[in-house]
């Protein structure tokens, strides 16, 4: 599967949140000069989205004409898969302020998003294949196993993946928070916690055929050569099992020979540290690459975001992993083109 397309918006700049029971600071996305994460105020992932869409907050220009030119090509069938998480769109919970005589009104998680999918799909034109993709945080990574299948059985020529969460929802503040997972306002300047902060994130990757590339020669930045999604069974769906079982089968069953470093998960959490212990048990001495300290950890769209940010930034052959609430967990070998 060849990556033809990738772009993302992400903060690294923070702000602190203050106003809920584990104040915490959190990754801010510019807007404008000013700050779309301020108290009782959160970014909308449809705003990340468009922000990609349109080239604005560190976004380079072309992406809606790059997926436009692809769905407008008669020859072409081409599908859209948005990569949500696990996130409700419409305010801090699921419950919603009404009328007043209906104050209340809860929202199904993911009913927005599944809807949203379609809004998007017509926003940039007829699509000949439509889905929604939630797995936690490993959903970027599962909607590209899902669009692989697509390309190699020949139902699709190209697909566009658009993973999105919101990482600053109030349930995952205060999940994160009451963990122990997210780092707290008052561990912030101690320099030996290294947990992670949460954060704003979107990217939008575009996979194409080599059939397809023929036809539209575009330029390859990559290519996904192998993929595995997995889960095991835990006492908590937060936690990961000391033996790892589901990092060692998607880290199995991916072929990761000639492989030049490892992206890793990488929460910063002691659930985490298992994860460095397997990778050095099976690959010893290898290089790794992590950026949850760097833009917080995005959610539904970290797998997605920190894939695309290892194909520009680094070079060679590697591995990226995922792990997600469920006890879910991915892999990705993904080879940079030179």
């Amino acid at each position: 599967m060849l990556v033809t397309h990738t772009n993302s918006v992400y903060s690294e700049e923070l702000t602190l949140l203050d106003y809920i029971p584990y104040p915490q600071y959190v990754h801010q996305v510019a807007n404008g000069g000013g700050l779309v994460v301020e108290k009782g105020v959160k970014l909308m992932p449809g705003e990340l989205i468009n922000y990609v869409l349109q080239g604005k907050h560190g976004a380079s220009a072309g992406t809606f004409d790059f997926i436009r030119k692809l769905v407008k090509t008669p020859s072409l069938k081409v599908g859209l898969i948005l990569a949500a998480g696990n996130s409700i769109w419409n305010g801090y919970t699921s419950i919603m302020p009404r009328t007043e005589k209906y104050l209340q009104c809860k929202v199904v998680p993911m009913l927005v998003t599944q809807v949203y999918a379609g809004y998007l799909a017509n926003q940039i034109g007829n699509f000949d294949y439509i889905s929604s993709d939630s797995v936690s945080c490993v959903s970027g990574h599962s909607a590209w196993y899902t669009a692989s299948n697509l390309l190699q059985l020949g139902r699709l020529d190209a697909v566009v993946v658009v993973a999105a969460d919101n990482g600053l929802a109030e349930e995952y503040l205060y999940v994160f928070g009451d963990q122990g997972l997210s780092k707290l306002a008052t561990e912030e300047d101690d320099p030996n916690i290294k947990k992670m902060h949460l954060g704003h994130g979107c990217n939008i990757s575009v996979f194409e055929s080599e059939a397809c590339n023929k036809i539209t020669n575009n330029n390859t930045i990559a290519t996904v050569k192998d993929m595995h999604i997995a889960s095991e069974q835990h006492t908590s769906s937060l936690g990961i099992s000391s033996e790892g079982i589901g990092y060692n089968k998607v880290m199995d069953r991916v072929n990761t020979d000639n492989i030049d470093f490892i992206k890793t998960h990488s929460t910063f959490s002691e659930n985490n540290q298992i994860e460095e212990v397997l990778i050095n048990r099976k690959f010893g001495d290898i290089k790794l690459v992590n950026y949850k300290l760097r833009l917080g950890h995005t959610m539904g769209a970290s797998t997605a975001i920190e894939t695309a940010l290892a194909i520009q930034e680094e070079s060679g052959t590697f591995l990226s992993l995922g792990a997600g609430m469920g006890n879910v967990f991915s892999s990705a070998v993904v080879e940079i083109a030179k």
